[in-house]
């Protein structure tokens, strides 16, 4: 459109970027620099293709986005004043993962990368076999039905639609000069006015460290958008997948610790830009890691040398 204001390459920082800065800083390059623009009709093939990559979903990574979506549906719902009955959910999420499936197997998520689902195992030619579709539907269906018995949804049940402050917003806070993104699953509010941030895990037992960390983070989002002071302030991790809940404090002296990881994570990617402000990076300056098991599920690893 006459007059449409490009999109900038503007530096921010997340968990999930730092979580990819950690593990490859090659991968790091390949999606936050590398495949910028991969969206537009005249990108180069090699761009096109990045972007096409960084899109891509591992079958797990797929099964929790299923979940999640499922779940944000219902929490909504109770929000609406309208509870979404367990079959209705299952039906739903039975139906996203078909659609879904299709969408990658045919190849028809190359068309719309960031709206369609592209396994990474049908992109590199990984076999899926049916029986391994049903189990894993099948997965996905238990982490549902759990969903609707944690002691998490069950208090938001009792308490009502008001008790829902958001689900799954994707904002913004400034953060030691720097812009943070989050997206909390959910923040509800109890009887005693102090606010529950709730993480849904769909996965096996992960670092107590990483989720004390995100959930610290979703805190300070808290605190600066609510005026939430931190003594009331609860974070919670369901694990949909084991049945387990993880009650996390988050202390003043929790969120600053949180505070300094920030800080000093942002402050290590800005030092290996080319051009700070401008947010310019050379691929030269991020190297492949040396951690063969990270590459073996890597989606960019068609686009690295060692490949």
């Amino acid at each position: 459109m006459p007059g449409q204001r490009e999109l900038q390459n503007e530096f921010s920082w997340s968990k999930s970027r730092d979580g990819v800065f950690n593990t490859c800083l090659r991968a790091y390059y390949h999606h936050y620099y590398g495949s910028w623009n991969g969206w537009r009709h005249d990108a180069p093939p090699d761009v096109r293709e990045l972007y096409i990559m960084k899109n891509l979903q591992s079958v797990p990574m797929w099964t929790g986005a299923v979940v999640h979506d499922v779940v944000r549906q219902a929490v909504q719902a109770l929000g609406e004043g309208e509870p979404l009955p367990v079959d209705l959910a299952l039906v739903s999420a039975r139906e996203r993962m078909q659609r879904d499936f299709e969408e990658s197997r045919t190849g028809r998520f190359r068309q719309r990368p960031n709206r369609m689902c592209g396994l990474l195992e049908h992109y590199y030619g990984l076999p899926v076999t049916n029986e391994f579709i049903q189990e894993t539907m099948i997965s996905v269906e238990g982490c549902i039905k759990r969903f609707y018995t944690t002691s998490s949804y069950q208090k938001m049940l009792h308490l009502g639609p008001n008790s829902i402050v958001e689900v799954e917003k994707l904002e913004s806070v400034p953060l030691c000069g720097c812009k943070i993104w989050v997206s909390p699953d959910v923040i509800a509010r109890s009887e005693d006015d102090s606010l529950m941030i709730v993480d849904w895990k769909t996965g096996g037992s992960a670092s107590s460290e990483a989720t004390r960390l995100q959930l610290a983070i979703y805190g300070i989002y808290a605190v600066q958008t609510y005026g939430a002071s931190p003594q009331k302030l609860r974070a919670v991790e369901e694990n949909l997948r084991l049945g387990e809940q993880h009650v996390y404090p988050l202390g003043e002296w929790v969120l600053e610790e949180a505070r300094k990881y920030v800080e000093s994570s942002f402050r290590k990617m800005q030092a290996l830009l080319h051009d700070r402000f401008r947010n310019i990076a050379l691929i030269r300056d991020f190297p492949i890691t040396d951690n063969l098991v990270a590459c073996m599920g890597c989606r960019f690893r068609r686009a690295c040398d060692r490949a």
